[in-house]
């Protein structure tokens, strides 16, 4: 991967098994939606954690909130593990002083959904909104 500057955006399509994931830098937004269970979910996300970790490493905190927007429909067990590594990489980010929110989109229906993103809001040390939604 080339050198990141705060311009560049990681964008990856959606497929049937793979979420879509949209990080603009410039605009404090990563965004995550759609369906992930991969069949190797270290070969997808892999990637994606050396982009964030990357562009962390490089980063200089500001006072613009950063917004983790985190919709999916369904996600794997090893999914699970990936979003925990990639909240960790933004906790450390609001560690530093970068103001950070997750924003975890789930159907109001949907309590397994609900429930996961309450064990995720209770591992992690960053702001953490729950936001059903009616869809």
């Amino acid at each position: 991967m080339s050198d990141l500057t705060t311009s560049e955006k990681l964008i990856i399509e959606p497929t049937f098994t793979t979420p879509e994931i949209r990080f603009d830098p410039a605009a404090r937004h990563f965004f995550i939606g759609g369906n992930s269970y991969p069949e190797n979910s270290l070969k997808f996300y892999g990637p994606v954690l050396q982009w964030v970790q990357n562009w962390a490493s490089k980063h200089t905190p500001s006072s613009d909130t950063l917004t983790v927007e985190v919709k999916l429909e369904y996600f794997n067990t090893s999914t699970a593990k990936v979003l925990l590594d990639l909240f960790r990489l933004f906790e450390s980010l609001h560690e530093k002083g970068q103001p950070v929110q997750i924003r975890w989109i789930y159907l109001k229906e949907d309590s397994e959904m609900e429930d996961a993103g309450l064990d995720y809001q209770a591992a992690v040390r960053v702001p953490f909104e729950l936001v059903p939604v009616n869809e």
